[in-house]
């Protein structure tokens, strides 16, 4: 069940979590293509493929919970000391 969600760092946040677990899988299925009983050269060159894409999408996430939350913490922060 998807839980909806309310604001873009909690949007931000789920992209990045999402991101991380398909860094996970994908590093799993890097493992097994590489130490399992497949054909090692195709599904070696497979899963480096989503290991990579994987990981692209996990610094994009990354980036974009880093650019919510600075934009937020600036609109939250108290005025300036420098008076």
């Amino acid at each position: 069940m998807a839980i909806p969600t309310h604001s873009r760092e909690a949007e931000a946040a789920r992209r990045f979590l999402e991101a991380s677990r398909n860094v996970d899988q994908a590093f799993r299925a890097a493992q097994q293509a590489a130490f399992g009983d497949l054909d090692p050269a195709r599904s070696h060159g497979a899963a480096q493929s989503r290991l990579d894409f994987a990981l692209d999408e996990l610094a994009r996430a990354e980036a974009l919970f880093d650019s919510v939350t600075r934009v937020q913490g600036r609109r939250r922060a108290p005025a300036s000391l420098d008076a």
